[in-house]
């Protein structure tokens, strides 16, 4: 089993910012979200190239993205799910729109949420999927610019991220890591 987790805010007044491009990916996946815990939670089944079907959870939190760990660790923790087999999928600063990259553990770069699953996880051997949002133009903008939304010239380019997001989701559950990093961290889908 595994737990894909997106991270964003909940809230309609945040549902189209830059920090909840997790979420938009998770919606690509499924839309039949119901209540568990302190998270919105779909399961999901793929099938491996080996006709072995494989089978988790999406996860958008319902607790705000910095409090992220308090949804995650739970339900990995009832489900006996150990990091390494957690996704989660959330903005990433350092990366350009247009630009996707895969990793497991390492530095959560001052992003609170992946320090909040961290917390509660009592790890960070989790994989990630950081979406590219971009700078801001100041460093400290930064608050500002993942709670606003992308430039309209953008909003093409990022709905095909999410879209691409979302296969590479599939990729790493029926593949694994390996192939998920091959296959896309070094696709541009912010040039035609």
């Amino acid at each position: 089993m595994l737990l894909i987790v997106g991270q964003g805010n909940p809230g309609a007044q945040y549902a189209r910012t830059k920090h909840n491009v997790g979420f938009w990916v998770l919606d690509r996946l499924s839309s039949d979200f119901r209540p568990k815990g302190k998270a919105l939670v779909a399961e999901i089944r793929f099938q491996k190239p080996s006709g072995e079907w494989v089978w988790g959870l999406l996860v958008k939190p319902t607790t705000f993205y910095n409090a992220t760990g308090e949804a995650v660790g739970p339900l990995a923790r009832f489900y006996k799910i150990p990091p390494e087999r957690i996704l989660v999928v959330h903005d990433e600063l350092d990366l350009p729109p247009g630009r996707m990259r895969f990793k497991a553990g390492g530095s959560n770069a001052g992003n609170y949420g992946l320090e909040s699953i961290t917390s509660h996880l009592g790890s960070r051997n989790f994989h990630r999927l950081r979406i590219g949002i971009g700078k801001p133009p100041r460093p400290e903008q930064g608050a500002g610019w993942v709670l606003s939304g992308f430039h309209p010239e953008l909003v093409p380019v990022m709905e095909k991220v999410t879209e691409t997001a979302a296969e590479a989701v599939q990729t790493w559950v029926t593949e694994g890591l390996e192939a998920a990093q091959k296959k896309y961290n070094g696709l541009k889908l912010d040039v035609a």
